[in-house]
C-alpha cells in the first residue's frame, strides 16, 4: 500500500501473479486511493514454478488436467470476486516476453513486484529486464527475499548496476 500511495503509478507490473493475491492487493490500494487511470498488469504463464512441479505438497495447486495446469481460472475468479477486473489486466506470457510487449507498447512503470521463478538466474534476468522499464524514482519489489536464490540475484544485480536497496522480508531495488 505505501508504495502505491508514494509512487502513484500509472502502471503496476505484477510478475508471477499466481492466484492474484498481490495483484488484488495492489488493485485494492489503487481504488482506495482513487487512482482512476492506474492498471495492474499481471505477467505470468500460469504454468507453475519449479517448486510446484517438484514438491508433492505443492503439485496439487497446479490443478493438472491431462498433464496441463488449470489454475488460471482461479486467478480470474479471484479478481472478479474482488470486483477488480477493471484494474487488473492479465498478460499470460513468460516475463521475458512480457517486458518486450511492454517495451513495444512504450509502457514504462515506477512499480514492479517480482514473485515469479525463484531460481537465481531467473530472478536476476527479471530484475535486469524490468529495470529497463523502470522510471527514475521507481521501485522493484522482490518477494521471498529470505530465499538464498532471491537474495543472491538481488545482491548480484545491485552490485552490477550500483542501485540502492532496502529490505525487510521483501526487497526493494530503487532507481
Amino acid at each position: 500500500g505505501s508504495f502505491v500511495s508514494e509512487l502513484k503509478p500509472a502502471v503496476i507490473v505484477d510478475v508471477g501473479s499466481w492466484l492474484g493475491l498481490s495483484a488484488c492487493n495492489f488493485a485494492f490500494n489503487v481504488k482506495q486511493q482513487e487512482l482512476k487511470n492506474t492498471t495492474v498488469v499481471c505477467i505470468d504463464t500460469w504454468l507453475g514454478s519449479l517448486e510446484h512441479w517438484t514438491l508433492p505438497e505443492l503439485k496439487e495447486h497446479l490443478k493438472l488436467k491431462n498433464g496441463y495446469p488449470n489454475f488460471y481460472q482461479d486467478f480470474l475468479s479471484n479478481v472478479k470476486k474482488a470486483n477488480l477486473e477493471d484494474v487488473v489486466v492479465p498478460l499470460p506470457v513468460p516475463s521475458s516476453i512480457g517486458t518486450e510487449i511492454l517495451k513495444h507498447a512504450g509502457i514504462k512503470t515506477n512499480l514492479v513486484f517480482i514473485d515469479g521463478s525463484h531460481l537465481t538466474r531467473d530472478v536476476y534476468d527479471d530484475l535486469e529486464a524490468f529495470w529497463e522499464l523502470l522510471e527514475p524514482g521507481g521501485a522493484i519489489i522482490c518477494r521471498d527475499y529470505t530465499w538464498q536464490s532471491v537474495k543472491d540475484a538481488v545482491m548480484a544485480f545491485c552490485a552490477e548496476v550500483g542501485c540502492p536497496h532496502a529490505h525487510d522480508n521483501a526487497f526493494a531495488v530503487l532507481r
